[in-house]
């Protein structure tokens, strides 16, 4: 650039290049310029912030904050409001970036007043300042757990950008909604809003934050359960961070491939990528991403019995605790410490992890996930020493842990947690012997995980409640002969659940089997017969058997038709019989196995019947007039049948 240039123009380039992502060429022209010593009292400030923002967009957050903080120092002119707005938002993400929740929420109101004056008196550039405060803001209520008040904060930083027409900014609202979305388990809105930042994205031409929308895409397929999908996205992130050469984002490219192998079982795989992530991190020098790594080293050191391995990281991380007073990092040092001492035999060592563990629980909530954590590790610790005592007021206290979890979920709105919290509240009321209340705990669960795009854990959910199904007369029997707190908990599948709940909050589903059809039979809604497909092969079914599920589906239909829009299942002998109300009729599928994917079926043949006009005119004329559906349209249901289960088709 030529150095006749004014600040103006070389700030103006500096902007360019941050919004490009090409923060090596916006420090090497800020130096150039600091070298001409040309800075006046107000080229200085400008200087300081622009050099504070691209130290936070490359990790060096210390570094950011101590500029910001400078800059803050020599705004004394009335006329440096804005430059007071740009530094004080600098500062707040600077504090946030290390972990510090309450300096930055501090820091980021005292921008409230500023921008209501200047509002006022109309400055010109007051809204792209408001547009950062509301988009830091959202930050900060979201990382406290308080979702709905970020999702405000980011809405309004987004109208205002789409007014000033920003895209570079539009998509990075998109992509914090996204995050958002992401942590309440809404993963459709999340995919979709990070689609929306990545197209924008290309259209900028930021390859950086390009990158980053890939990643986020990345964390959705793993979250989803899609491990394979998830590599594929942060492998891409990986190369593109590599070729720009920012080292904060190649760390977390490596520490998220690190997790995924963690997640696939492949611990030593895992732990050189996470060791990849930890010597960057070291480099860059921010404490609290070193700590969260050392954190899944030691996770990843105990999933491979190497207990030497995890002490070590765990005295590594125990010395960036000593140096960094962050109430973040102290409570992962307490987790990790908890996670290893639960690992012994002795008695001694079990009672201080759970001391730990307590301690996390009775401190401030720094991060929900943190406290999540805390919450699922006591509840092992409690469930194992429950099992060796029986003793009713531990059940009490694990009780107690899960309702707390369900309060976080509710909090949060986050239906991943709330779908995993119904499914522990299940197995708790199994214990309890209360099966209906079980059931209806695992239905709820399974609704939340299915409607939104958890998958994986909506079939393992499903899968848990077929085992029950096949489990009815044991637990009738426990409730005849009043069985004894440890006899119910040896029989529950609730330990083998919260340890599922403990590795990284992932839940790997079953291999989904296809179920034997039987039967298809469509009912009005006082039990009449309309439409029957028999599909076992080459003989017709037991006329008995045939009332029997006739009799066992108008004993439900009723309680189905009150909880019109879910599946309701019965067991009836060897048969699991599926029923889905539609008002007035009664869908139901008789099959022998596996219920997720029948379940998919019934619910899709439904709702295609439901929008056939002439087919569902024809159901309903039969009702009133007492008569057979007609022959084309029992030839169309046939045919709809044939298409949503081709296996028979």
């Amino acid at each position: 650039m030529n150095l006749d240039n004014s600040p103006l123009q070389i700030f103006t380039q500096v902007r360019t290049y941050i919004d490009e992502g090409k923060y090596d060429e916006a420090l090497q022209e800020l130096d150039r310029f600091e070298k001409r010593g040309e800075l006046n009292s107000k080229a200085n400030i400008n200087f300081k912030i622009l050099k504070s923002e691209v130290f936070n967009r490359i990790g060096k957050y210390e570094n950011a904050l101590s500029l910001a903080e400078e800059a803050l120092e020599k705004c004394k002119d009335p006329e440096d409001c804005l430059a007071i707005l740009d530094a004080t938002n600098e500062t707040a993400y600077s504090f946030w970036r290390q972990g510090k929740l309450e300096e930055a929420t501090k820091a980021i109101l005292k921008n409230e007043p500023i921008i209501t004056k200047l509002k006022n008196q109309k400055v010109e550039g007051v809204k792209n300042r408001e547009a950062r405060t509301h988009r830091i803001k959202g930050v900060l209520y979201h990382t406290g757990g308080d979702l709905a008040e970020a999702e405000k904060s980011y809405r309004k930083s987004l109208s205002i950008w789409e007014e000033i027409g920003n895209k570079q900014e539009i998509s990075s609202v998109l992509n914090n909604l996204g995050v958002l979305n992401r942590t309440k388990g809404e993963l459709h809105k999340a995919l979709g809003y990070y689609q929306k930042s990545l197209f924008l994205y290309k259209e900028v031409g930021n390859k950086d934050d390009i990158a980053t929308s890939l990643n986020n895409i990345g964390n959705i397929f793993r979250y989803q359960g899609e491990l394979e999908e998830a590599l594929h996205y942060y492998k891409q992130s990986l190369s593109t961070w590599e070729e720009i050469g920012n080292s904060q984002f190649v760390s977390l490219a490596f520490y998220n491939i690190g997790e995924v192998y963690q997640q696939k079982g492949k611990f030593e795989t895992s732990i050189r990528y996470f060791k990849q992530s930890l010597s960057l991190r070291e480099e860059i020098g921010n404490k609290q991403d070193i700590a969260l790594t050392l954190f899944y080293l030691i996770s990843a050191s105990l999933d491979s019995n190497n207990m030497k391995s995890a002490q070590r990281f765990l005295d590594r991380l125990r010395d960036v605790e000593s140096f960094e007073d962050n109430a973040f990092i102290s409570q992962l040092r307490k987790i990790s410490e908890a996670a290893l001492l639960k690992t012994s035999p002795r008695m001694k060592h079990r009672v201080e992890a759970q001391e730990l563990l307590q301690k996390v629980l009775e401190e401030e909530i720094i991060d929900h996930s943190l406290t999540v954590m805390a919450l699922i590790g006591l509840s092992e610790l409690l469930l194992e020493e429950l099992k060796i005592s029986g003793d009713q007021e531990i059940f009490t206290l694990l009780r107690a842990m899960v309702s707390s979890l369900f309060d976080i979920a509710k909090h949060q709105g986050s239906h991943n947690l709330l779908a995993k919290t119904y499914w522990l509240q299940s197995q708790i009321a199994l214990v309890d012997l209360d099966l209906l209340k079980a059931r209806d705990l695992l239905n709820k669960a399974q609704e939340i995980a299915e409607s939104k795009g958890l998958r994986k854990l909506a079939i393992s959910i499903s899968s848990d409640h077929d085992l029950l199904l096949n489990q009815l007369s044991d637990w009738e029997n426990m409730v005849n002969k009043k069985a004894s707190l440890k006899e119910r908990l040896e029989f529950a599948q609730l330990g083998g659940l919260v340890v599922k709940l403990i590795k990284n909050g992932e839940i790997t589903s079953p291999e989904i089997v296809n179920e034997e059809p039987v039967l298809l039979i469509i009912l009005s809604e006082n039990g009449i017969p309309l439409y029957t497909k028999n599909y076992v092969e080459g003989s017709q079914l037991d006329g008995v058997l045939v009332g029997g599920f006739l009799s066992a589906i108008i004993k439900f239909s009723q309680e189905t038709f009150a909880s019109e829009g879910s599946i309701e299942r019965i067991k009836h002998q060897e048969y699991t019989l599926l029923l889905r109300a539609k008002k007035p009729f009664l869908f139901s599928y008789i099959i022998k196995g596996q219920t997720y994917s029948a379940m998919q079926k019934l619910e899709a043949l439904t709702r295609i019947i439901g929008t056939s006009t002439s087919v569902w005119d024809d159901l309903l004329r039969a009702v009133k007039t007492s008569k057979t559906i007609s022959a084309g349209s029992k030839n169309m249901i046939d045919e709809l049948a044939k298409m949503v289960f081709p296996s028979k088709a």
